[in-house]
């Protein structure tokens, strides 16, 4: 009897240990997580933007004769059309190569409508990286190959070259083209102004990411986490009473890829969007950045 009370007495003592052990690394845990996240995270607050009236919707005017929109004011429906998940892309980090591409083909049927020129089908995003995959090393130059061990995957400044090259293309086609640069460091009010400009806006920021398995809101990932979080890029297309309109290609993402899913303008606050917009990631541009194109008068 007395040897079974010492092997209970043991048992006890180890268990206590063990969970001792668990909350200590738990605490760590929370307080590394905590410190990047002061580390990475937005420190800069505003209101939202004042004296707005309205919607308001980038990309030029639409009163083009647009086979989608009955008139001009169905902007919604324009930019749903354009839509597309980078759940369809051979990899999980086509973010930024899926807004690139939904914005070259609002482009390039801006510029053929604007000529008089029939439409095009719109480049999906399987047909635009099988094509650069083909391109062997030549097409590193926009997006790095789905087979290299990044993997997959077109940064921020890789998007401008793209862009940069196919306003080339659609200048020596239609006769129109646009202008791409980067904008760093910039405010809610710039992001106003670029829209009320007409001009469509890819902006770059980050998710907040966790060492904590346990931590429902927020994704676990330790090296990305180290990093800054998880790096995205989304189409912003528009601001609605403190609401900023996106076409986010994470949202929706395919259960099922031999199904569509159905698009939809995506909806951040004031709050929402300074968190996303403002968090660094190590290997994207500054904070509150988005690249902007501007279609040629």
């Amino acid at each position: 009897m007395s040897n079974l009370k010492e092997e209970e007495t043991k048992t006890a003592g180890e268990l206590t240990s063990e969970e001792s052990t668990q909350g200590q690394a738990g605490s760590f845990t929370k307080w590394l997580d905590a410190f990047l996240d002061g580390l990475y995270r937005n420190r800069r607050e505003e209101n939202p933007p004042s004296g707005v009236i309205g919607k308001i919707w980038g990309m030029p005017s639409i009163s083009l004769p647009f086979p989608w929109v009955s008139d001009s004011s169905q902007k919604e429906s324009y930019f749903l059309h354009y839509f597309q998940s980078q759940g369809y892309g051979p990899t999980a980090n086509e973010c930024v190569t899926t807004s690139a591409l939904i914005s070259m083909n609002m482009l390039k049927d801006w510029a053929a409508l604007y000529q008089g020129h029939h439409l095009e089908a719109d480049m999906t995003i399987e047909e635009y990286t099988r094509d650069l995959d083909s391109r062997g090393l030549k097409g590193w130059k926009y997006r790095f190959s789905t087979r290299s061990p990044l993997p997959g995957m077109m940064t921020p400044w890789q998007a401008i070259i793209a862009l940069k090259d196919f306003a080339k293309n659609l200048a020596k086609k239609y006769g129109k083209s646009f202008k791409v640069e980067l904008n760093v460091r910039r405010d809610l009010n710039d992001l106003i102004e670029e829209l009320q400009e007409g001009h469509i806006l890819l902006i770059h920021g980050a998710w907040q990411t966790t060492f904590d398995r346990s931590d429902k809101k927020h994704r676990y990932n330790p090296l990305l986490t180290w990093l800054g979080g998880m790096p995205h890029t989304m189409v912003l297309v528009g601001y609605d009473g403190g609401d900023w309109l996106i076409l986010n290609p994470a949202d929706p993402w395919p259960s099922d890829k031999q199904k569509p899913v159905t698009p939809k303008i995506s909806r951040m606050n004031t709050q929402q969007l300074l968190d996303f917009w403002g968090r660094k990631f190590l290997f994207y541009p500054p904070r509150f950045s988005f690249t902007a194109i501007k279609v040629d008068a």
